[in-house]
């Protein structure tokens, strides 16, 4: 608290300043007085820059996002005969959304499998007469070039019967790829078709979208300032409207580059959702604490006064207020990081002086106690 001598009285810093700067005639050149006093001495209250830890809280607004959206049409074409889901509900991973009429690929199906079959019995009789024209061969009955093209024919048929099993095994697949399911657990938040439509839907049609719902994901803009204090593993608090406490969580995330419109980096922190109470799009405001600093110069924050963009605290030099420009850190609740201009040790003035105090001032040192 600042005190002043005697000789100020109550009148006030304010007022002892222009006393001090002017004679009653006013006038840059004006003289005292004959008989006047020395200029008055304010006493202030000082402490010593210190090494410490500090650590900062950051706070910014966020909003509640889905983790995962996921935007659901079929795999293969047909007509669309029936949606399971409305918009709305949830569904569990692998339950139905949806079913692509899948009479046209049971006939194909069908159709695949006999040339299967075929492709099979073509290749029985090729290993069978090549076995007989062997035995003859062996009798010399049968010339080798019988038993060359024998040969061929089978490999030939063989082949047939590889690539008919792969024809089943994709139309199988299709006709797996009509009945559509849930990739995860998820809310139904669009449904953009109908069952019905004598069109057929094709891959790139969109007919529902689903968003994870059981965790969210918070997703903050962090000012460039902070850039090198935010890192993955940081303890977060999220605050949402509405909820009685914070949701304590920790960042997942952190984005490697800025948005160059707004200078800030995304941060991003999970946020379960087991009772699904909370819906994405949500705004929320995220409070930050990285991890502390050791073994940095800090000074208290009512030490520092900010003029025209630039940051200075006062020291005490030869019984005169002295101005110091400096490099400003890490700011907490209570104290700030010096990055430039002091040294542990020095006494800066704190409190009300330190706001009001001017240039040139004569001061007398009071130590405080430190905070």
């Amino acid at each position: 608290m600042l005190r002043i001598a005697r000789l100020a009285g109550e009148a006030g810093l304010a007022a002892l300043v222009l006393v001090a700067a002017c004679s009653p005639g006013g006038g840059s050149e004006a003289r005292p007085e004959v008989g006047a006093g020395p200029e008055p001495e304010i006493e202030v209250r000082t402490l010593p820059v210190r090494r410490g830890t500090i650590s900062q809280r950051i706070r910014a607004p966020a909003s509640l996002e889905a983790r995962r959206e996921s935007r659901i049409g079929p795999e293969v074409q047909g007509t669309l005969v029936r949606i399971f889901v409305d918009e709305g509900d949830r569904v569990e991973a692998g339950a139905p959304l949806f079913q692509i009429d899948p009479e046209p690929y049971q006939f194909a199906l069908r159709q695949a499998e006999a040339g299967l079959d075929l492709a099979r019995a073509q290749r029985l009789q090729g290993d069978a007469d090549l076995a007989r024209a062997r035995a003859l061969s062996a009798q010399s009955v049968i010339a080798p070039q019988e038993i060359e093209k024998l040969e061929t024919a089978l490999a030939v048929a063989r082949a047939t019967e590889r690539q008919a099993a792969e024809a089943v095994a994709l139309v199988r697949h299709k006709l797996e790829q009509t009945l559509v399911s849930a990739p995860y657990g998820a809310s139904v938040v669009a449904r953009l078709a109908d069952e019905g439509t004598t069109a057929l839907v094709q891959p790139q049609t969109i007919v529902l979208v689903l968003q994870e719902s059981d965790a969210l994901e918070a997703r903050a803009a962090i000012p460039e300032s902070h850039l090198a204090l935010v890192r993955v593993g940081d303890a977060a608090r999220i605050r949402v409207e509405g909820l009685p406490a914070p949701i304590e969580t920790r960042v997942s995330a952190v984005a490697d580059t800025l948005d160059l419109a707004t200078r800030t980096y995304a941060v991003r922190m999970p946020v379960p959702n087991p009772d699904h109470s909370l819906k994405a799009g949500v705004f929320a405001e995220v409070e930050l604490t990285p991890q502390p600093k050791r073994d940095a110069l800090v000074v208290p924050r009512d030490a520092i006064r900010s003029d025209d963009g630039r940051s200075r605290v006062f020291t005490v030099r030869q019984g005169v207020a002295t101005p110091v420009g400096i490099t400003v850190g890490i700011v907490s609740e209570e104290e700030a990081e010096v990055l430039e201009g002091l040294d542990a040790d020095v006494e800066v003035i704190v409190g009300e002086a330190a706001a009001q105090i001017a240039p040139g001032m004569r001061v007398r040192s009071a130590r405080g106690d430190a905070p």
